[in-house]
């Protein structure tokens, strides 16, 4: 924690460092330390830091399986993106059910629908919609001594350290208006596949602000089974713009964000 956590260089951390020390000093053993673990990561990485024990991680590898939904609704394609977990076949499904709709539908416009997805595994979801990304630089981490780490795009592949999946054509779409959907169930990952669209000049983000959990997670694995996810960078966009756990705020905030999107596209075709 204290080498990987974004906030240890504040007296909060120096106080609660030594405070959890004491308080786990005469655990008789390791499950007695965790509650105090639990506590004290909260303070070095943040609220999207937390220990994951063996069991909920047994359980999540069991997640059922949500595949995205593609519609055409008048002249525009409408991409459902839930979160993902799952095995690099499911990964593989869900990317390539993605490009494929971007490549094989007509339509004049684009709808990328980022409400309710909370997270996982980044690569599907941003491989999946990389016929409408520019290659090169999506976004960039950034850590407590401002080393950065850019997420980049090129040939149909990310750099991002998570599954190793590869779609079928990674030929770029025409120019097109393109709606980004988000609300407050909006989080981490599908933040972070929402961040790879700003900045882009046919780009209009449309819903409520995101959850807040705009920054990376890196993984410690515990002899016990459990594992720390601790914050250990903040995200900087093509835009150069810094998010610390802060949401992202749509252009246009509203209610109905699917029906103000097609009208927003509407009013983009000449």
């Amino acid at each position: 924690m204290d080498e990987l956590g974004l906030f240890t260089d504040s007296k909060e951390w120096v106080e609660t460092k030594k405070k959890t020390i004491e308080e786990t000093s005469n655990a008789k053993n390791y499950a007695e330390t965790i509650p105090f673990l639990q506590k004290a990561i909260k303070v070095a990485g943040g609220k999207h830091s937390f220990i994951e024990h063996e069991e909920d991680i047994s359980k999540r590898s069991m997640t059922k399986y949500i595949k995205p939904k593609a519609e055409i609704e008048g002249n525009t394609l409408i991409l459902t993106i839930p979160e993902f977990t799952g095995n690099d076949s499911q990964a593989s499904d869900y990317a390539n059910f993605l490009e494929s709709s971007l490549h094989k539908n007509n339509y004049n416009g684009v709808i990328v629908d980022l409400r309710g997805n909370r997270g996982g595994d980044l690569s599907p979801m941003v491989l999946g919609l990389s016929p409408l990304l520019p290659d090169g630089t999506l976004f960039t981490y950034v850590d407590k001594s401002s080393h950065s780490k850019p997420v980049e795009l090129q040939n149909g592949e990310i750099n991002s350290g998570g599954s190793s999946t590869k779609i079928s054509d990674n030929k770029k779409i025409k120019k097109a208006p393109i709606a980004v959907l988000i609300d407050n169930n909006t989080g981490s990952s599908g933040e972070l596949t929402a961040l790879c669209f700003k900045g882009i000049p046919n780009v209009k983000f449309l819903g409520s602000d995101s959850a807040g959990y705009t920054s990376a997670n890196q993984t410690v694995y515990l002899y016990d089974g459990s594992t720390l996810q601790i914050t250990s960078a903040f995200v900087k966009d093509r835009t150069n713009n810094i998010y610390k756990n802060f949401p992202i705020s749509p252009d246009i905030q509203t209610n109905n964000a699917k029906s103000s999107a097609i009208e927003w596209i509407k009013s983009q075709i000449k």
